[in-house]
């Protein structure tokens, strides 16, 4: 009886040995590549750690790829990829998109004026009628600002980034700038990177606007993804560790800002 029973216990241990560890999961996503610190055309940034944390805490290893926006938007609407970030709850993606319960980031749109040409009011409706407002091109912003612009209130003028935004209005070339910041991505910041922090200063606020990571109706893995994603920002949320990257990225946006300020201006980021 002994023996039988050493027996079985080796060929258990036999099937053990000879079968391979179950592998994880792996998932692609695609992200911006133009909405520092958020997310960087490195694939490092806020919205990044905040999507690579909730999947690794369902076992799943997630992987980058990083192209404009607009790319990332219509990827995801035509099912090419599982899924993009950070987007926002737009009304002519969400037959094609599902969004998450929770966020990656809320941000609010700040009206920006040049300090030595100040905007003449401090919200869209009570500008003069077709101030020139910049903004860049295929972001999103609160539903104000399209209704502004519907209105007549304001003219849009695109410009390819923020920076380039920024340094137009310091240089007088537009009344006033929309940008989105948050604690992770200050004005302070996006002022001193575009060398303008001295020219620039904040008028008022436009309105909020959620970010997700955006998941495809159409695509095979995109329910499933959602659903592990949901899971996974449940999990980082309850441990501590989204508060964590939160906290990282807001001191690591105020040292950044101050660092930028201090170089000498004509001297490389």
């Amino acid at each position: 009886m002994t023996g039988l029973l050493i027996r079985g216990a080796l060929f258990l241990l036999t099937l053990t040995a000879a079968t391979p560890p179950a592998r994880r999961a792996s998932l692609q996503v695609a992200v911006e590549d133009a909405a520092d610190p958020w997310s960087r055309r490195d694939g490092t940034g806020y919205a990044n750690d905040v999507v690579r944390a909730a999947f690794r805490a369902v076992d799943i290893d997630v992987t980058f790829l990083v192209v404009p926006y607009a790319r990332c938007k219509d990827m995801v609407v035509h099912a090419k990829v599982v899924a993009c970030f950070s987007m926002s709850r737009a009304p002519d993606v969400e037959a094609a998109v599902a969004f998450p319960a929770m966020p990656l980031f809320v941000c609010e749109a700040a009206l920006l004026q040049s300090a030595a040409h100040p905007l003449p009011a401090a919200t869209l409706d009570a500008l003069p009628r077709g101030t020139v407002i910049g903004a860049v091109l295929g972001y999103e912003y609160p539903e104000a600002v399209e209704r502004a612009r519907a209105s007549g209130a304001i003219t849009l003028e695109n410009s390819p980034s923020e920076d380039l935004l920024l340094r137009k209005l310091a240089a007088g070339r537009l009344r006033g700038a929309l940008v989105n910041v948050n604690e992770s991505k200050p004005l302070a910041y996006l002022s001193a990177q575009a060398r303008v922090a001295d020219g620039i200063q904040r008028v008022g606020t436009v309105g909020r606007l959620d970010s997700y990571i955006g998941f495809s109706r159409r695509h095979p893995r995109g329910t499933w993804g959602l659903q592990q994603f949901e899971e996974g920002m449940r999990r980082i949320t309850r441990s501590g560790a989204l508060a964590s990257i939160a906290h990282v990225w807001a001191d690591s946006a105020s040292a950044r800002a101050l660092a930028l300020r201090a170089r000498p201006v004509g001297r490389s980021r």
